[in-house]
């Protein structure tokens, strides 16, 4: 073996120490120190785009070792314990005029450690296959100029052109000088880029426009997590969420499962919770590299078809069934039932089988174009009952092998 090589390898081992000390500290420290005070209001808008996945390689080892155009960094790996990814970090141009290099090195620092024992200690069930380290890169962070919005010639597209996407897969965009909607720019998410993940973080308020924002404190490293969840192929859960207000057949709120996707988004730390649904998707994704993971994943992984049926007293009884979809209304900032059905359907001997269920959720081959939330009405006689199905829950079924999915009225 040259000398070279076991340089090398001395370099990567000693490497790996300090992120098994690391690892260690997010295991067993129970609450993280945050300095700074509580923001008055929320430093993102969070929309859903499109998101991604990550890149897959194997663990370093004496017999394989991986290595970086860039000596400095560790690869991205899963070793079977620890998944480590390397996160490349851009900061707009006035943001970084107006503080020191250092400052921003040591706020990043501190602020990804608070993202790290999250992410981590959300899983309160220990169902995490793997302790997940996301590391940033303090040391050659991208300064872009201009407006930060998405698209052609946007932040994203400038940052990336800037990184080296055969070894990142990860890049954090802070935007610390909002310059108004008419420049281009609007709340921040994650993205997808061709199978790299974007993270746009900007607070897009008329209040701080053209005003230095502090991104440093409780509230952005809360949502940076929850962005880190679609970069890890989960969903906006509170997509789904359906107020009584807004339901006017039943009047029944629909409330999807608590997490850091749904309304624990911006909990304090020791309230933070991934969902068994996000914690299944997060294990199935680990460290890949993959362009569309979230509507992808969901659109494969989906139930095959749905057996409807309904009983009276234990036996079988003829119904009829009717699927009411939600839609979003932006003058509500809600999704709201439709008072017409999209779905009817006749029971016969107490059941029928929606042989496609793909079809019935999805609008079009782009994935993301999907009903999220059907009311199911079920009528026998005089008598009305009421069931919700939504597109996670066809998504979970799917994953545990379910292929059918049971929808079951009784009266």
């Amino acid at each position: 073996m040259s000398r070279k090589l076991q340089a090398m390898q001395k370099r990567l081992r000693n490497h790996q120490v300090n992120l098994q000390n690391e690892i260690l500290m997010i295991r067993t420290k129970k609450k993280i120190a945050v300095s700074g005070q509580l923001e008055e209001r929320l430093v993102f808008f969070l929309f859903i785009l499109l998101i991604m996945g990550g890149c897959s390689s194997s663990s370093p080892s004496d017999n394989d070792i991986l290595v970086s155009k860039d000596t400095r960094y560790l690869p991205d790996y899963d070793n079977g314990d620890t998944i480590y990814i390397n996160v490349k970090i851009a900061i707009d141009e006035r943001g970084w005029n107006s503080k020191t290099p250092d400052y921003f090195k040591t706020e990043l620092t501190k602020q990804w450690q608070q993202i790290n024992a999250r992410f981590n200690n959300s899983d309160r069930k220990k169902l995490l296959k793997r302790t997940y380290v996301f590391q940033p890169d303090v040391n050659d962070i991208i300064v872009y100029s201009g407006c930060s919005y998405w698209g052609e010639n946007g932040a994203n597209e400038k940052v990336i052109k800037q990184m080296d996407t055969t070894f990142f897969k990860l890049g954090v965009i802070y935007d610390f000088f909002y310059e108004g909607a008419e420049a281009g720019e609007y709340g921040g998410g994650c993205g997808d880029d061709r199978g790299i993940g974007t993270i746009l973080v900007i607070n897009g308020s008329e209040d701080f426009k053209n005003k230095y924002n502090d991104h440093f404190g409780v509230y952005t490293y809360r949502a940076i997590t929850h962005e880190l969840g679609h970069f890890r192929g989960v969903t906006d859960l509170y997509i789904d969420v359906i107020e009584a207000a807004n339901n006017p057949l039943s009047q029944e709120k629909f409330m999807p499962d608590h997490c850091l996707m749904n309304d624990f988004c911006y909990t304090p730390d020791e309230e933070s919770y991934w969902s068994d649904y996000a914690v299944k998707i997060i294990n199935k994704v680990g460290n890949q590299k993959k362009a569309g993971l979230i509507n992808d994943l969901m659109y494969e992984d989906f139930a095959d078809r749905m057996l409807i049926t309904a009983t009276k007293n234990g036996d079988p009884i003829d119904a009829q069934v009717k699927l009411y979809p939600a839609e979003y209304d932006h003058t509500k900032w809600s999704s709201v039932i439709k008072e017409t059905p999209l779905f009817v359907y006749s029971l016969t001997n107490g059941q029928f089988q929606v042989n496609d269920l793909r079809k019935l959720f999805f609008r079009s081959d782009n994935h993301w174009d999907r009903y999220h939330v059907f009311l199911s009405e079920a009528t026998v006689g005089n008598e009305k009952r009421y069931l919700w199905i939504a597109d996670y829950m066809m998504h979970e079924s799917g994953m545990d092998e379910k292929k059918t999915y049971e929808l079951n009225f009784n009266f």
